[in-house]
């Protein structure tokens, strides 16, 4: 979504949401502060915590349009985004409030209780109106509103088989169907429509563009129409000379499915805090990064700087969440999958996983190295047997930096895709579980993995994000 689109969404009324639950949040904080006391509001209205509640304002509309104004609208959040956003938003109006105060040497003239309860209570009040105004916003707009749906699929069943299955919906006031035209012709389309139209149904159908059937989080509307992109956008994001891709993980995906034969031979990464900073420090990593056809950012440090600078509909584009959606894309066998890394054991488990998740994805083979150097004729034999194999995608997943070296030194020399997932073995295998979705959106995923595993992942986990800050705040003095 560009920033014409962004406008499009009625953010300003989202403004005056945030200014009117500040304003409830401050008489709120003066009633509990003075509720005891025989409370002259003209008197506060025209005293110091008027000067309070100007200031309050100004930093409000202050964040508003330099912070607020950069992130995903809330009509696009889901209600744990909605939280993270708000949350950061309040906690970065107190601490500009009380730099304010403590410049103004006015600290000790405004009471803690009413400064804590402005807080907890703007926060509280704005996030549950832009949760009420959300879902008004969506409950209006047909392509979010919740609906009862079957899904058809090819081969579509016959009129009397539709109408008995149009049965169970009777509970609805209104019942709605989704047709599934994935695989069927024209004709078989019409037909099943018309006879669920005949029915009294409100009829929905897929989205099929060039061959690829649009899934969610990539259609947008554009000028009216509701459109996906067809590639990944050429101009990148640079941090610490890392040439970071913008895309939405579906976008990704698709690129790839579309390009496919174009991309066989070169690889992929997916880059987080710890890669960035290992490619800060080694100008030969960095290199190997920025010869990929694509890096993708794994981390939400990184997303959130691409969204801050204007980078509209950036996204996070995990390599397991990646691995997921093309999976998921490819059931039906076009494009194949071979897969070199991890432990025997580990492969066994992904294999019979993927196999029940995803039925007709089609794996062409699956290998574990010897955990220590290769010899030369052991690297050719795996060359080899990749090759044999003839898959479009080949996953690697020996872990960074070794995995994005291993690509690099293998390009043109890999008939296939390659595609650096690292741990994204272990969690579609199941050996490794992944840290739920809250946890996920909030940023805090590696906090849960360093639960998992302290004594190798605190080290670096301490080192790395302390060099990532360290290393913004470098870049930011030049």
């Amino acid at each position: 979504m560009n920033r014409l689109q962004k406008r499009r969404y009625p953010s300003k009324r989202v403004y005056i949401i945030d200014l009117f639950a500040t304003i409830c949040a401050f008489f709120i904080a003066m009633y509990i502060r003075y509720r005891a006391e025989v409370l002259d509001w003209t008197e506060i209205i025209g005293g110091f915590y008027m000067n309070i509640f100007v200031i309050v304002i100004l930093i409000q509309i202050g964040i508003l349009l330099a912070y607020d104004a950069t992130k995903q609208p809330i009509f696009l959040s889901d209600p744990i985004e909605i939280f993270v956003q708000t949350f950061k938003s309040k906690m970065f109006s107190l601490c500009v409030l009380i730099l304010y105060l403590y410049l103004t040497m006015k600290a000790e003239m405004v009471s803690r209780i009413v400064v804590t309860a402005l807080t907890i209570f703007s926060f509280l009040l704005d996030y549950a109106f832009r949760l009420i105004y959300r879902k008004y916003y969506n409950a209006s707009h047909p392509f979010n509103a919740d609906i009862k749906v079957i899904h058809l699929r090819a081969p579509f069943p016959s009129d009397r088989q539709l109408i008995s299955m149009l049965a169970d919906t009777e509970e609805s006031e209104v019942p709605e169907v989704l047709i599934h035209q994935k695989g069927a012709t024209d004709e078989e389309i019409k037909r099943v429509t018309e006879a669920a139209i005949r029915s009294g149904v409100r009829v929905y159908s897929t989205l099929d563009n060039l061959g690829y059937e649009v899934k969610e989080g990539i259609a947008t509307t554009v000028s009216g129409y509701l459109a996906i992109p067809l590639a990944i956008r050429k101009k990148k994001y640079n941090l610490f000379g890392v040439h970071f891709s913008v895309c939405r993980t579906e976008e990704a995906v698709l690129h790839v499915i579309r390009h496919i034969g174009e991309l066989s031979g070169k690889y992929i990464c997916f880059s987080n805090v710890h890669t960035s900073v290992m490619a800060k420090e080694s100008a030969d990593y960095r290199r190997v990064l920025n010869g990929a056809a694509f890096v993708f950012p794994d981390g939400n440090p990184i997303v959130t700087r691409q969204q801050s600078r204007g980078f509209i509909g950036a996204e996070r584009v995990a390599g397991p969440d990646f691995m997921d959606h093309m999976f998921r894309d490819t059931k039906d066998g076009k494009i194949t999958h071979y897969f070199y890394g991890a432990s025997q054991k580990t492969l066994d488990a992904l294999k019979e996983n993927l196999e029940k998740k995803y039925p007709g994805i089609v794996i062409k083979g699956m290998y574990s190295p010897p955990f220590r150097e290769l010899t030369d004729e052991e690297k050719e034999a795996d060359i080899k047997r990749i090759n044999e194999a003839n898959a479009d995608i080949v996953w690697i997943g020996l872990g960074a930096p070794k995995q994005e070296n291993w690509m690099a030194s293998h390009e043109d020399k890999i008939h296939g895709v390659m595609m650096g997932v690292g741990a994204g073995f272990d969690f579609h295998a199941g050996t490794i579980k992944r840290a739920p979705v809250w946890v996920q959106k909030i940023g805090f995923e590696w906090l849960y993995r360093l639960f998992q595993d302290p004594g190798r992942l605190i080290k670096r986990y301490a080192i790395t994000n302390a060099k990532y800050f360290f290393y913004l705040l470098l870049e930011k003095l030049k």
